[in-house]
């Protein structure tokens, strides 16, 4: 019995300190990294009619299994821009970022999206949130 218990302390000790390899029967298991599990992207307003620029703002969600996990993303335009690799902790099941775009000349009529790209610690990308923008 005592062996068993001094087994036990000495697991949970690793728990603690975050040791990397744990046996179970013949095998070893080895506790699984934070990784990114999906990505969405919203815009507000999704349809602009207005003076110009339209003011779009872009909200990406990036959801995350076995938190903290640290992430590498950048924003994606439909104009071929990105905004560069931006870094974050996301501490709980999902964190939001923002980006916002002024777009768009008196009478000029377009459809634009912005996507999430997520680059570390595994690709994920979102969906493009689409904006119809209708300026005046």
């Amino acid at each position: 019995m005592k062996s068993a218990r001094c087994l036990l302390v000495a697991v949970m000790a690793m728990v603690l300190v975050g040791g990397g390899v744990f046996a179970q029967g013949n095998r070893e298991i080895k506790p699984r990294k934070g990784h990114v599990t999906k990505v969405v992207t919203v815009v507000n307003p999704k349809v602009w009619n207005g003076r110009a620029p339209a003011h779009l703002t872009f909200t990406g969600t990036i959801f995350v299994a076995n938190p903290p996990v640290d992430v590498e993303y950048k924003w994606i335009r439909s104009d071929g821009a990105d905004g560069g690799v931006q870094r974050a902790t996301i501490r709980s099941a999902g964190q939001g970022f923002n980006d916002t775009w002024d777009v768009g000349a008196p009478k000029q009529k377009m459809k634009v999206w912005e996507r999430l790209q997520v680059v570390s610690p595994n690709n994920a990308s979102s969906n493009p949130a689409i904006a119809t923008v209708n300026c005046k």
